[in-house]
């Protein structure tokens, strides 16, 4: 290990290492696998407005693309032409004619296959794959040679998987956020009033008995005054405080 760590000071290290013969499938064994965008699906997304004569253009190319070697995006103009469709309704932003729309769709598909091989690149490193061969073939291919590979199952899938990230826009902000208010209203409220409950006195019963009434026995000449006869014991149930405020 010392040894190499000098020779790679003195830079004679990476000379070796570009003489090395790497060793493919054939010698170690692994996988090969070949890859392919889905171009028909790519324009679709790519499409603003979508009715039935393009979908059926769609269709027709998608069993198409499977000839070997076939240009895709000449069959493509080919399908535009046979069911007459006028591509700036569905590409306005591309352009005003089917040249210049067919063209950056190509630059798009270029695009789209670029970033999924970066992405390739970016799962193969998890294997540990010391010479993994990831390259582009044709307009819409892309082959992954994996040497040594010990895992075919794992790698399968973790290559074939699909990463989608979508965007939602809200369509209108002052209710989003009104709502929101009222949201995070309510469950304070609703916080509090459990607070109230679990923690406070329960003093029900001692403010019922509070305004309950003080009844006492009061005679009715003491009640309404000198007026009645002494020997009247005739009484009157009344609240004291009423009588007393008397």
């Amino acid at each position: 290990e010392e040894k190499k760590e000098t020779m790679r000071e003195e830079g004679t290290m990476e000379i070796l290492e570009d003489k090395i013969i790497r060793q493919g499938l054939d010698l170690k064994g692994g996988m090969y696998i070949v890859l392919e965008v889905d171009l028909p699906s790519l324009i679709t997304n790519l499409a603003l407005n979508i009715d039935h004569p393009f979908e059926n253009a769609v269709e027709e190319l998608s069993e198409q693309v499977n000839v070997p070697d076939a240009d895709f995006f000449v069959l493509f103009k080919n399908a535009v032409t046979k069911h007459n469709l006028r591509l700036p309704r569905y590409y306005h932003e591309y352009g005003a004619n089917v040249d210049d729309i067919v063209d950056r769709l190509k630059d798009e598909s270029d695009d789209a296959i670029n970033r999924v091989l970066e992405i390739l690149r970016n799962r193969v490193d998890q294997f540990g794959v010391s010479e993994p061969t990831i390259q582009k073939q044709g307009s819409s291919r892309i082959i992954v040679e994996l040497a040594g590979i010990q895992d075919p199952e794992r790698a399968r899938a973790l290559l074939q998987s699909t990463a989608l990230l979508e965007f939602y826009l809200v369509k209108d902000g002052e209710l989003t956020n009104s709502l929101n208010l009222k949201i995070d209203k309510l469950l304070k409220g609703k916080e509090e009033l459990q607070e109230l409950v679990s923690g406070g006195e329960d003093t029900s019963s001692v403010n019922a008995e509070s305004v309950l009434s003080e009844d006492k026995t009061i005679p009715v000449s003491e009640l309404f005054g000198d007026g009645s006869s002494e020997d009247d014991t005739s009484s009157a149930i009344v609240d004291q405080r009423l009588f007393e405020d008397r």
